[in-house]
């Protein structure tokens, strides 16, 4: 008896939480640009990567896709299902994803893009060891 009473608990403790830890928001579509960080070699002034963008439009009915400072990437789009887009993009700047919806130009959700340059160092140790008989 006690053994199924704490199975019990155990089940319900256990779909209790994953309802409280759903972050599912009826309001906000399902948005994720991967990756997010380009690092480039500290020598180059432009970072090119290939971004993939994942999103549902639903619960809008149309939202549009922005690219900052890439008039040429906005896109809108009104169907239902999961909508992947692929892209290339060359910046020397962060630039930041957007879903907006066009019926009152808000901004639905938003992905910061950023750049990361590095330095390589020279880790090789010098010895200085003679090599004559």
């Amino acid at each position: 008896m006690i053994n199924r009473l704490s199975w019990l608990l155990l089940f319900f403790c256990l779909c209790f939480s994953s309802l409280c830890l759903s972050d599912d928001n009826p309001e906000q579509p399902f948005f994720k640009v991967s990756p997010t960080v380009c690092v480039t070699d500290a020598k180059q002034k432009a970072c090119e990567f290939n971004i993939q963008i994942h999103f549902r439009v639903a619960p809008f009915k149309e939202l549009c896709l922005e690219i900052t400072q890439r008039p040429h990437y906005t896109q809108c789009y009104k169907q239902g299902g999961l909508i992947v887009e692929k892209l290339t993009i060359k910046t020397e700047h962060p630039l930041t994803v957007k879903l907006i919806n066009p019926l009152n130009n808000q901004v639905v959700k938003q992905q910061l893009l950023s750049i990361a340059s590095y330095e390589a160092k020279d880790y090789r140790i010098k010895r200085r060891f003679g090599w004559s008989l």
